[in-house]
């Protein structure tokens, strides 16, 4: 081999290297029935080793890590109906934070780890985005609108939330101040089930999301005022619940081959490149989106 073709090769092969080190060093959190019921997993972000974090009889589901990596954030239903939960990173010491008799689901913090935004059922048809102290005082109603609000995903700027609202016709994307005021749709759909699960980049400068498509739900992604829109995952059946990685270069996402309950587990190059399952279909993946270790 040439020189100048055998450092070329030898460069490909390191960055294939380093990039497999880096993916076997981040950690996932997700949500699965492997066990029989749903709890809370950790495992690296190839798929290894994964680790049970909690064992409750119910669902526990909906997994955020704290900024510091030092708490994770939960919804569970082991007191009989979902709840927002808090515990250490190694699934010791948890402690309920909302203590009402409606359904709370899908935290997030926000960057300095003082609050906690999460999606409140406060009718059938009326989800809102409530927020609370990472100790679980001071519940504020955030979005405020008879409708359907959820998934609600704080920007890393700690300037915005995204959040899916039915408010506008279907499932948009929306964007509000961390303080809930100036909510606008950013979506641009042409109506219908449309704009699903919004994730933010780290950089706060994109959202990643799941979108109703004519063979099934495929992942986009979009700057964050809604423009630029590009279609990232071609798999068929359903793709949803992405997460961004820390360093911005990976997606992780939970697909569903189409009529099928079991779910897998992908990561993908943040450009939709070189998507590859880390956890074949073993049951229901259910508990909302996988969440990513901070660094």
């Amino acid at each position: 081999m040439k020189p100048v073709l055998a450092v070329m090769a030898l460069g490909c092969a390191l960055a294939l290297r380093t990039s497999a080190v880096e993916l076997e060093q981040a950690r996932l959190l997700y949500a699965s029935n492997r066990t029989g019921h749903v709890d809370i997993f950790l495992m690296n972000a190839d798929g290894t080793s994964p680790k049970s974090l909690t064992e409750s009889s119910g669902v526990d589901g909906y997994p955020a890590w704290s900024p510091d990596g030092k708490k994770i954030a939960f919804a569970s239903n082991r007191d009989g109906v979902f709840q927002i939960y808090v515990m250490d990173a190694d699934g010791s010491q948890v402690t309920r934070l909302t203590k009402d008799s409606l359904m709370d689901r899908y935290p997030t913090w926000s960057p300095d780890g003082k609050k906690i935004a999460f999606s409140r059922m406060l009718a059938p048809n009326n989800q809102e985005i409530f927020v609370i102290d990472a100790d679980g005082s001071n519940p504020v109603n955030l979005s405020n609108d008879p409708a359907h609000d959820a998934s609600a995903a704080w920007s890393p700027d700690g300037k915005k939330i995204a959040f899916t609202s039915s408010r506008a016709g279907g499932f948009r994307v929306f964007v509000m101040d961390a303080d809930g005021q100036n909510p606008r749709d950013i979506s641009q759909a042409d109506g219908g089930y449309a704009y699903l699960c919004p994730a933010w980049s780290p950089d706060s400068k994109k959202i990643v999301f799941a979108e109703s498509t004519l063979g099934g739900v495929e992942i986009f992604v979009f700057d964050a005022d809604g423009k630029n829109k590009k279609q990232l995952t071609s798999l068929g059946g359903q793709n949803t619940q992405c997460a961004w990685s820390p360093d911005g270069k990976k997606i992780a996402f939970q697909h569903f081959e189409s009529g099928d309950d079991a779910g897998s587990l992908y990561v993908m190059d943040a450009d939709g490149k070189n998507a590859t399952e880390i956890l074949k279909a073993e049951g229901p993946l259910e508990g909302g989106r996988p969440a990513w270790k901070p660094k």
